[in-house]
């Protein structure tokens, strides 16, 4: 970090983006750590007086808001949590950037669309199935309203190792049961254009850092794959045979409902960084070689 670098709120800093967005940040930010675990500043977004209270204490230039009540089947369980979290949560730090003037990227998800469509992009119209994608939905639009100049970043699925355990990581989920030599069941037919981390994370800090950036942006590759076949190259690459991944069609009464076709065109991101977008294929091998 250079002397007098802006100072940087990463709240839900504790989590699988959230970690990454702190460490990678470092060498352009001051970078503050916030959310509900012990490291960093102690924040619940649900509390408008306490996220005041953090605003007031660390002043920040930009925020980034990537807490929120992230599991689709979680949220569909408990739909009133959900909306506290994820909405209403939004809103109060929202608010706070507004009245403070600090920038704000916050991170949405491809679960705004119901999957129907072959692609989206960064103007195509929500229309979510679940319980998650209607709060994300409800959030873009609460926080565009009261700060226009925010930016949503939306992401389909991002790949990689959590840099410490307990995260959503999907990566560690996968690579657990291929330990344990059990079978991944997966989807063959949902398809998410994947990102892995690190490149997701230098793109969100590029956002925070281009002050004219504003509105949607997809940060995903540049083509889908199914989720039955980023599983299999994902245990491959990791050295285990394809055969632990099965692939599932058809509805799973356990699972909360999720669109088929997840493609988030990453229109605009050129715009900001000049990292290149990369294949689903080469996200899959980036975050395989970060995690070996």
């Amino acid at each position: 970090m250079t002397h007098g670098a802006p100072r940087l709120l990463i709240i839900g800093a504790g989590g699988f983006l959230g970690g990454y967005l702190t460490t990678l940040g470092s060498a352009r930010f001051e970078c503050v750590p916030a959310g509900r675990s012990a490291s960093g500043v102690r924040l619940d977004i649900t509390d408008a007086a306490g996220v005041r209270n953090v605003f007031g204490q660390t002043r920040p230039d930009a925020v980034v808001l990537a807490a929120g009540l992230s599991d689709i089947d979680d949220c569909e369980r408990k739909p009133d949590v959900a909306r506290e979290t994820n909405v209403a949560g939004a809103w109060n730090v929202a608010h706070e950037c507004a009245r403070t003037g600090a920038r704000l990227v916050f991170t949405s998800s491809g679960a705004v669309f119901d999957g129907e469509a072959r692609e989206y992009s960064e103007d195509s119209t929500p229309n979510p199935v679940s319980v998650y994608g209607k709060t994300k939905t409800e959030a873009e639009r609460m926080v565009s309203a009261e700060l226009p100049g925010a930016v949503i970043a939306r992401l389909s699925l991002v790949l990689g190792k959590g840099l410490v355990r307990g995260t959503n990581s999907f990566l560690d989920k996968v690579r657990d049961k291929l330990d344990a030599a059990q079978p991944v069941i997966a989807a063959q037919d949902e398809y998410r254009n994947a990102i892995d981390v690190a490149t997701a994370a230098h793109w969100i800090l590029d956002l925070a850092a281009t002050r004219t950036a504003r509105g949607v942006f997809h940060l995903g590759s540049g083509d889908a794959m199914s989720r039955v076949e980023i599983v299999k190259r994902l245990a491959v690459a990791l050295g285990y045979p394809a055969e632990l991944v099965v692939a599932q069609s058809g509805a799973d009464p356990n699972r909360a409902p999720r669109g088929r076709r997840h493609m988030l065109v990453p229109g605009r991101i050129g715009e900001v960084s000049g990292i290149p977008v990369p294949t689903c294929l080469q996200s899959v091998e980036r975050c395989v070689h970060a995690a070996a």
